[in-house]
């Protein structure tokens, strides 16, 4: 749970997820790169479609409650970039938090 909740953990997956935002193409597109970047492989059709559903659900919530993207986004000290819209960032932050937090990301002895 400290990889998942931890502020520094909640940055760094809220940055990663802002160079996920970045990349040109749709929803799979993104996925599947941040797959490549996290385990240096392409997600399974099942992982995709987990991704891809926690984001379209995580987006839903954050626009329902503005707030609680606002929140979510204030987590650590690097700056939100102007023109991020904080609803998808919020959304894409959740689906960075679940690819950082999976087994084969973590590092175990």
């Amino acid at each position: 749970l400290v990889l998942l909740n931890d502020p520094i953990y909640v940055e760094a997956a809220r940055v990663f997820a802002e160079h996920v935002l970045e990349r040109k193409g749709s929803l799979d597109d993104r996925i599947d790169w941040a797959f490549r970047r996290v385990v240096d492989r392409e997600g399974t059709p099942e992982e995709r479609r987990i991704a891809a559903d926690l984001y379209r659900t995580s987006l839903e919530q954050y626009r329902r409650s503005p707030k609680d993207a606002a929140e979510l986004l204030r987590v650590g000290e690097a700056p939100v970039p102007a023109g991020a819209r904080p609803d998808e960032l919020a959304a894409m932050t959740m689906v960075a938090r679940a690819l950082l937090n999976m087994h084969e990301t973590i590092t175990r002895n």
